[in-house]
């Protein structure tokens, strides 16, 4: 059966080939119609994978890790216990508002507190002068304090802010942050502590309204989809937000 078709495909090519002698140039514009077609569904599929691809990188640039979950109460201990299995890397943010005092100058300021803890932002960075600050103030009992708040009480690094009960010295001006605009910095300016000093301020107590989030960094590998709806009705069940 085989070799009678291996026999029979070079005569049907032959005649195939004969019967177009009138119509070769029909045959040429319909092979090349073809080729066309695919080439155009081929860059189509590759312009849009792209696409999605720089999509997904520009909203990680913006949030500054692959997954955030939020909420405004403690996370629960099944939550952390979820939490700890996820990503390769894992970074916690307790935000509030409160007030600031600068002992150069006794001035006092209502800012947002963000307590922060890991290596976040793990896509982007904080924009900070110097510029080695953004790492160093995770360190020590240090501050990174908002550009507007250094302008407008004339303080300098090296100085010292006052949150709650305990002092920080300033490690650097922030310029900029992951998801942070003009706009919400002129209304609350930021002031970053390293959480490990959350504690000592006194600021963090029952009935204190903080916001808890967890920052994710997963390896490339991981389908995004997937895991998202695996933990997706956990989340729900518990009132956290999720942001990817």
């Amino acid at each position: 059966m085989n070799g009678k078709r291996s026999l029979h495909f070079p005569w049907l090519l032959k005649m195939a080939w004969r019967d177009s002698r009138r119509n070769r140039s029909r045959l040429l514009l319909f092979i090349s119609s073809i080729i066309l077609g695919i080439a155009a569904m081929v860059a189509i599929y590759s312009l849009g994978e792209n696409m999605h691809q720089e999509t997904d990188r520009q909203a990680a640039s913006l949030l500054g890790a692959d997954l955030e979950i939020r909420n405004n109460k403690e996370l629960s201990a099944g939550i952390r216990k979820m939490a700890d299995s996820l990503g390769e890397s894992r970074s916690e943010e307790r935000s509030f508002m409160s007030m600031v005092y600068f002992s150069k100058n006794e001035g006092t300021r209502l800012v947002q507190v963000r307590a922060l803890s890991g290596d976040f932002p793990y896509y982007g960075e904080l924009k900070t002068s110097p510029e080695t600050a953004g790492r160093s103030f995770r360190k020590a009992q240090e501050a990174l304090v908002d550009q507007t708040l250094m302008l407008q009480f004339d303080a300098q690094v090296g100085d010292t802010v006052k949150i709650g009960d305990v002092k920080f010295l300033i490690a650097g001006t922030l310029m900029g942050a992951p998801g942070q605009t003009g706009l919400s910095a002129s209304v609350a300016p930021v002031v970053y502590i390293p959480l490990q000093y959350l504690e000592q301020t006194g600021l963090s107590q029952k009935g204190s309204r903080i916001n808890y989030k967890i920052y994710f960094k997963f390896d490339e590998r991981v389908n995004m989809d997937a895991l998202i709806k695996n933990i997706e009705p956990q989340l729900e069940k518990e009132g956290l937000v999720m942001i990817r």
